[in-house]
């Protein structure tokens, strides 16, 4: 028996199980603390099995695949997994992150309730990034405090989820050390980004988030087996939400350029990292 790859969505691997037990490879979905690994029982399969993931992660979306899963009648088997999962959700959200990516993610929590119950003014409050040139540099925690500040239930929410899914992998896999330059590293660059291009009322995780996106994306690329990845039909998707940002379209305010800058951000801090980036 050998470990095959540890998947961070119990759906994405249950989609590629049910696909290898298709074509006839034997495997289990197992959980450890915060991955689904794909384990094959017969090591005369390693290989085809190899090649059959380096497939799947390219296109985890094909019709094949969820074809197989109805094959295979793993559905309910699936679903009884996922209401499984979602009976322990706090469970879950524990072992899915760590300090780092738990302290955030109440941060924004408490300062949301904060401002929506009135005790904060979100843009005249210690929080809120300058509003004027040149920089007090005595108050540099505004460079970084923007990005906890939410203005709609819709805003924080997509936020937060998009972090809680990203976020913790990241720790988990490369450690927490780098989840906070990641998230220093993007928070101040699409910070600055906004202000310089927009002006100084803004605010939110999505800069941060963008460049999770991108980090995670061409972490994965560069490192096929690694644990940090994010599929491109999901890339793509964050890209378009992106571009409609820019044209304009979306019925909300959106930072465009904290986005793009911090998607950009991400990526550069991807490409610059470790190729075998593994468990730190």
């Amino acid at each position: 028996m050998l470990t095959l790859h540890h998947f961070n969505n119990l759906r994405v691997a249950q989609a590629f199980s049910d696909y290898l037990t298709s074509i006839q490879i034997k495997n289990e979905i197992q959980h450890d603390e915060f991955t689904y690994p794909i384990i094959i029982k017969l090591d005369t399969d390693q290989t085809q099995a190899e090649e059959e993931l380096a497939l799947f992660l390219q296109n985890p979306n094909d019709k094949k695949y969820l074809s197989a899963s109805w094959e295979t009648g793993s559905l309910s088997k699936q679903h009884s997994q996922l209401s499984y999962v979602n009976s322990n959700i706090f469970t879950n959200f524990i072992t899915r992150g760590g300090l780092v990516s738990h302290s955030i993610f109440i941060t924004c929590i408490i300062i949301y309730a904060l401002t929506s119950l009135g005790f904060v003014d979100p843009m005249h409050s210690p929080f809120a990034f300058f509003t004027s040139l040149p920089f007090d540099y005595l108050q540099s925690w505004r460079f970084i405090t923007p990005a906890f500040l939410h203005f709609s239930a819709l805003h924080i929410t997509f936020n937060l989820l998009w972090w809680w899914e990203l976020a913790g992998t990241v720790e988990k896999h490369h450690g927490k050390h780098r989840l906070i330059l990641l998230f220093l590293f993007t928070a101040i660059s699409s910070n600055l980004a906004q202000f310089y291009l927009v002006g100084p009322y803004f605010g939110g995780l999505s800069g941060v988030v963008y460049g999770l996106v991108g980090y995670c994306w061409l972490s994965g690329k560069r490192n096929k087996q690694g644990n940090v990845l994010l599929s491109n039909a999901y890339f793509i998707f964050l890209l378009g939400w992106l571009a409609l940002g820019f044209v304009n379209v979306l019925p909300v305010n959106v930072a465009n350029y904290a986005h793009l800058v911090g998607l950009l951000s991400g990526l550069f801090l991807a490409f610059i990292s470790p190729k075998s980036d593994t468990n730190t």
